[in-house]
């Protein structure tokens, strides 16, 4: 039986085509996107962001120059310049542009994906396509580098905890595990850097834990609602690179207490050696392990997933 991710002979020669450039981008309703049709796309950055990497990792392997598109909708992260819509990736990285008259081949979904696939060997395969492929913008990488600096005077327990709208993508784990998880760590480390869309939850924190707690001064939800679900058409790019900050901090830190989500994720595609715990629910693990178990049936060719 042939592996899910193997290409057909159509798809080979489409991609094979004089002049082509594989386009990575979220394309009509290949990636489950529902707001699709109404011209928006509402996902999260890490989202995006993995995607671009699987994209950038596909790209290579069959020898493809690549673009990365999101201007093709309104996204959760678009800046606007008058009547132009700027592409948040653009605006936070660096981009080379194909040659003129290039053909372009979209990304399909099997392609390109952003399934979180919780093994260090994979992790560090897409850490390979990240050192290798994208560059941030001058003004965030010297944002991320003064971090990094100023984390250099603290051995940093790091933390993220995914809140808001996350029970309508995995079931989450209570407060109370977190701290729980925090309380049986902390004592090693000088300080807990939290990276959190709640803001709830962070005075919580900071309330349990006085004068460890760190946390960049970001945009939070004082509900249940997504941050980028809070009116992105006016700060769309500074929630984007808010994210990213946040997911650069985590990668910092000398040990990381993790949620099932893109950004935890993405926290160990920047840096895949960092020891870490998973807080999870029941079935968030029984989802990850399915997952897994697919990737490798899918690596020995035995099923398609």
């Amino acid at each position: 039986m042939p592996k899910r991710s193997a290409i057909s002979p159509e798809r080979r020669q489409e991609l094979q085509l004089k002049n082509a450039c594989y386009v990575i981008t979220c394309y009509k309703d290949e990636f489950l996107c529902k707001d699709h049709p109404n011209g928006r796309c509402e996902r999260g950055f890490f989202s995006l962001f993995l995607q671009v990497v699987y994209g950038m990792a596909f790209a290579k392997k069959y020898d493809l120059p690549y673009k990365v598109d999101f201007t093709n909708v309104k996204y959760a992260y678009s800046g606007n310049q008058g009547s132009d819509q700027i592409s948040f990736w653009e605006a936070l990285m660096v981009q080379s542009s194909p040659s003129p008259g290039y053909i372009p081949i979209v990304n399909l979904r099997y392609e390109t994906h952003p399934l979180r696939i919780w093994s260090r060997h994979f992790i560090r395969s897409l850490h390979q396509t990240l050192q290798s492929e994208i560059r941030l913008q001058d003004k965030l990488l010297n944002k991320a580098n003064a971090i990094k600096e100023r984390f250099k005077a603290f051995k940093i327990l790091g933390l993220h905890a995914r809140r808001t709208d996350h029970p309508t993508e995995v079931p989450p784990v209570s407060d109370w595990v977190l701290i729980n998880k925090i309380e049986k760590r902390i004592t090693a480390f000088d300080r807990l850097f939290v990276a959190t869309d709640d803001t709830a939850f962070l005075e919580t924190l900071r309330t349990r834990f006085p004068q460890k707690v760190l946390a960049h001064d970001f945009i939070r939800s004082e509900t249940d609602r997504a941050i980028h679900d809070h009116g992105g058409r006016e700060n769309g790019i500074l929630l984007g690179e808010q994210a990213l900050l946040d997911c650069l901090s985590l990668s910092f830190c000398q040990e990381l207490i993790l949620s099932p989500s893109n950004l935890s994720y993405a926290a160990l595609v920047f840096q895949p050696e960092t020891p870490y715990t998973l807080a999870e629910s029941s079935g968030a693990a029984w989802s990850r392990r399915k997952t897994l178990l697919a990737y490798r049936l899918n690596q020995w060719g035995i099923r398609k997933w």
